[in-house]
């Protein structure tokens, strides 16, 4: 599961239409295609090592390593790609979902703080009403020290949307909006 969090400027765009959820960010050419040259280095080095007549065992040595070394880069490099395609194609289930039947509510966070370079890891746990009772989902956050939105703090309520069969949950929050919901709820 995971959790899209969105700090909004205004507590008007916490309730506002939910709209399509961001995309995770593709990977770059490099991490999406560096098993295919490692492969072709493969291929180049056991055609050298098949096509060279009485080689030494220094040589050989070296070829098959070099071989060895370009097959584990090519299974590194596939799995990456093979795990960046299915979280791309989860977040593209998860945005269909919530676009054909998205459900609004209002849940809360616990909150936890770490201190990293250039601003604040935030981490916690969302809770919310589910379909079969509580859902709780983890979550984390990057906040710079350089934001102008406020963090969320622990117990703080927050918008949540959801769909059914759905492996994304999309939590807005704005810390004015989660000050009138306490005032209004005590």
């Amino acid at each position: 599961m995971s959790v899209v969090w969105q700090q909004v400027a205004t507590p008007d765009d916490v309730e506002a239409p939910l709209g399509d959820p961001p995309a995770p960010p593709r990977p770059g050419l490099v991490r999406r295609w560096l098993w295919a040259p490692a492969l072709a280095a493969a291929v180049v080095l056991y055609v050298v090592r098949r096509s060279v007549e009485d080689p030494s065992a220094e040589l050989e040595l070296w070829l098959v390593l070099g071989m060895l070394a370009a097959v584990a880069l090519t299974a590194v490099a596939a799995l990456v790609r093979y795990r960046d395609d299915q979280t791309q194609a989860a977040a593209a289930r998860g945005a269909r979902a919530l676009a054909t039947d998205a459900r609004a509510t209002t849940g809360s966070v616990t909150v936890r703080e770490r201190p990293v370079r250039g601003g604040r890891m935030l981490s916690g746990v969302l809770a919310y009403p589910g379909e079969d009772g509580t859902a709780e989902e983890t979550w984390s956050l990057l906040v710079r020290d350089d934001d102008e939105l406020a963090a969320p703090r622990a117990g703080d309520p927050v918008a949540v949307w959801w769909a059914p069969g759905s492996d994304v949950v999309v939590a807005r929050y704005n810390r004015a909006w989660a000050d009138e919901v306490r005032r209004r709820t005590r």
